[in-house]
C-alpha cells in the first residue's frame, strides 16, 4: 500500500480542535448562573440606593421615572434631580455598553464583549465601595449624587452585558418582564425556562434583602453586598465560560510504500 492509498485520519471529535468550546461544560448553563449573580448584585444595590441614597433606584428605571414625575411633597426638588441623574447615567452606560465592540470570534460560547463590560462594572463596584467608606456609610449631598452616578453607569452596563447574552430573554436589573413571561408560562403550561425565570425573581429580592439586613446591622459593609454578588459573575465567566485552546492532534500513523 502506497502512501497515497493510505486511508486519511478521521475527523477531529466535536469541539476538539475549537477553542469555542468552554473549560466549565454547558454554555448555556453557566451563562445563567452569571445572570443569577448579576440579578443579586442588581438588587442589593437598588436596596443600597434606596435606603442610603435618597430612596432613588439605580437599577430599576421604571421606578425612578415615576420618581421624576412625582411633583410634590418633602424635598421633592431632590428626589427629582437624584432620580433624573440615575436615569441619564443608566442609559449613558447602556448605551456605552453597547457600542463596545465584540472582537471574539462568533463562534464563542460567551461574547468577549460581555467579559469586559463585567471588568468594568467590578471596577465601578470598587469604587462605589471605596466611596461608600470614605463617607462612613453617611454620605452628604455631593458625594451622594457621585454614587448615584457610579453605581447606576455600573448598572447600565450590566444590562448591555446580560442583553448581549441573552439566556430566555432574562434581564438582571428590573424583572417585570421575566415576571411576566412567568406567569405567561404557568398560565399556558409551558414549562420551558418557568424554573429559570422564577429563581431570576427571586433573586433579585434576595440580593436586596442581604443588602437591606447588612446596611440595618453593620453599615459600613453595605456597600460591599453589590459587590460580593458582582464578583461572581466575572469569576464565573473565566473559571466556567473561558474558551479552551485548540488542541494539539497526533499526526496519523501512514503504512509505507512496498
Amino acid at each position: 500500500m502506497t502512501h497515497s492509498d493510505a486511508e486519511p485520519p478521521p475527523p477531529p471529535a466535536r469541539g476538539a480542535g475549537s477553542d469555542a468550546s468552554p473549560a466549565g461544560g454547558d454554555p448555556r448553563r453557566w451563562s445563567y448562573v452569571v445572570l443569577v449573580f448579576l440579578t443579586l448584585g442588581a438588587g442589593a444595590m437598588d436596596a443600597v440606593a434606596f435606603l442610603a441614597l435618597g430612596g432613588v433606584f439605580t437599577a430599576n428605571m421604571t421606578g425612578n421615572l415615576i420618581l421624576v414625575a412625582l411633583v410634590g411633597g418633602e424635598n421633592w426638588q431632590i428626589r427629582v434631580i437624584r432620580s433624573g441623574l440615575a436615569c441619564v447615567i443608566f442609559s449613558i452606560g447602556v448605551f456605552v455598553g453597547f457600542k463596545v465592540p465584540d472582537r471574539g470570534r462568533a463562534n464563542e460560547s460567551w461574547p468577549s464583549a460581555a467579559t469586559r463590560l463585567l471588568w468594568i462594572c467590578l471596577a465601578l463596584h470598587v469604587a462605589f465601595l471605596a466611596g461608600w467608606i470614605l463617607c462612613d456609610a453617611a454620605p452628604g449631598p455631593t458625594p451622594t449624587l457621585l454614587l448615584i452616578a457610579v453605581a447606576s453607569c455600573a448598572m447600565g452596563l450590566q444590562v448591555a452585558a446580560a442583553r448581549r447574552v441573552d439566556v430566555a430573554g432574562i434581564t438582571t436589573t428590573f424583572v417585570t418582564g421575566t415576571l411576566a413571561a412567568l406567569l405567561q408560562s404557568l398560565a399556558s403550561r409551558r414549562t420551558a425556562d418557568t424554573a429559570r425565570r422564577a429563581v431570576i425573581v427571586l433573586a433579585l429580592a434576595a440580593g436586596a434583602l442581604c443588602a437591606s439586613l447588612v446596611l440595618h446591622l453593620a453599615p459600613l459593609w453595605a456597600g460591599a453586598v453589590p459587590l460580593l454578588f458582582t464578583i461572581l459573575a466575572p469569576a464565573t465567566v473565566v473559571t466556567r465560560l473561558r474558551p479552551r485552546g485548540p488542541r494539539r492532534s497526533r499526526r496519523p500513523r501512514t503504512g509505507t510504500g512496498g
